[in-house]
């Protein structure tokens, strides 16, 4: 009996910090919900760059990323949108005019739709990319990173990926962690002093029944 309450107050605390941790990181937690959806369903808008694909007209698709790469240069999420994973849509990207692999994807996607040019999704463990015929394989961009890939028609297959762990690690630490403001950094680790003190305060203001001896 005491291992069990012992479970329910380590469950109440983990929970507890959980939810904390959630709303310091996401005050908005539609803004996760939307970009999980979208990581499954980028949201393309071809016609948008309507105007950008004619200038592009007849360029490789190796010119084009290059594009796409300086149209946008990189920025994590924390410092555009002050989230530490966001998925956001085309026109966020491009009205803010710069973001990571997420905001380079879609912009590039839509180029390649618009000009009707074969192209894959890839996504990785801390990556996303365009795929596409003669593509040049990269540290972050190659079989051996890539999970899922999704081509042109929708058809999902998953792979067996032997990622590079240590720079997976080392590439989620520096997007997560280290830009990340002082000032959510702070918050998140009051959550472990205000955890414990409402847990006492609860036990102190409604304590659980004593066991019962068999």
């Amino acid at each position: 009996m005491r291992t069990k309450r012992n479970m329910k107050k380590f469950s109440f605390i983990l929970i507890m910090l959980a939810l904390w941790f959630l709303l310091v990181l996401y005050p908005n937690p539609r803004h996760l919900a939307a970009s999980v959806y979208r990581l499954k369903n980028p949201p393309l808008m071809p016609i948008h760059v309507t105007e950008i694909a004619r200038q592009l007209q007849g360029n490789s698709p190796d010119e084009i990323q290059a594009f796409v790469y300086n149209q946008l240069p990189y920025q994590y999420d924390w410092e555009v949108y002050n989230m530490p994973w966001y998925f956001p849509t085309l026109d966020e990207a491009m009205q803010n005019g710069k973001g990571d692999c997420k905001a380079r994807y879609l912009l590039f996607a839509s180029l390649m739709e618009e000009l009707d040019m074969p192209y894959y999704k890839n996504i990785s463990l801390t990556h996303i990319w365009v795929g596409y015929e003669g593509k040049q394989e990269s540290t972050l961009e190659n079989i051996n990173e890539s999970m899922v890939v999704v081509d042109g028609n929708g058809q999902v297959r998953l792979t067996m990926p032997r990622p590079d762990l240590r720079r997976s690690g080392q590439s989620f630490y520096r997007g997560f962690w280290e830009v990340m403001p002082a000032s959510k950094k702070y918050l998140l680790a009051a959550g472990f002093p205000f955890t414990f003190g409402f847990f006492f305060l609860c036990q102190l203001t409604y304590p659980l029944p004593p066991t019962k001896k068999k």
